[in-house]
């Protein structure tokens, strides 16, 4: 499969399904993917990068060799939806210890921004929540943050808020 005319054809959960399916458990064919996210033009990289969760969700051993890249990279798009994609993959893996300062790092950074959209918001703060069982110190300073928050976002921002203070006590 083109994987650059299929996006092109239409924007649709079916036909990023049926994308997903072509790739299977093909790391060759996903890192095709991955080469449309970081070396094509808009919409091709907002495109591609919903196929990380339809991945992610169908194979996500597929995704463990990028998670280093998302890291470093994923401030590096003008565009919400490369951002959104990314981060929600990090959220749902078991971050490498050597990876692990960086992406908490950067997931504060996201969280508190200002120019951020919400489920970029969300999803960072769900990253570092998840990394609380291991970093116990962090409580204190996510529960801070996403304090503070709390009156500047979205009702979205608020409803994983709540899930996340309560894991906190």
């Amino acid at each position: 499969m083109k994987y650059t005319t299929q996006l092109l054809k239409e924007h649709s959960r079916s036909n990023t399904d049926k994308i997903a399916s072509a790739i299977g458990n093909d790391p060759f064919e996903f890192k095709k993917i991955i080469d449309i996210i970081y070396k094509e033009e808009a919409p091709l990289p907002q495109r591609a990068s919903w196929l990380l969760t339809i991945v992610n969700n169908n194979h996500p051993k597929l995704l463990e060799p990028y998670l280093k890249l998302f890291i470093d990279t994923i401030k590096k798009f003008k565009y919400d939806a490369p951002k959104r994609n990314m981060i929600n993959v990090l959220a749902t893996h078991k971050i490498p210890k050597k990876l692990q300062g960086k992406l908490i790092d950067l997931c504060f950074e996201l969280m508190v921004s200002s120019e951020e959209k919400v489920a970029v918001k969300v999803h960072a703060m769900q990253c570092i929540a998840n990394l609380t069982n291991e970093h116990p110190e962090l409580k204190g300073e996510l529960k801070a943050a996403i304090e503070d928050q709390l009156p500047k976002t979205t009702a979205a921002f608020g409803a994983r808020a709540r899930l996340v203070l309560k894991k906190l006590i």
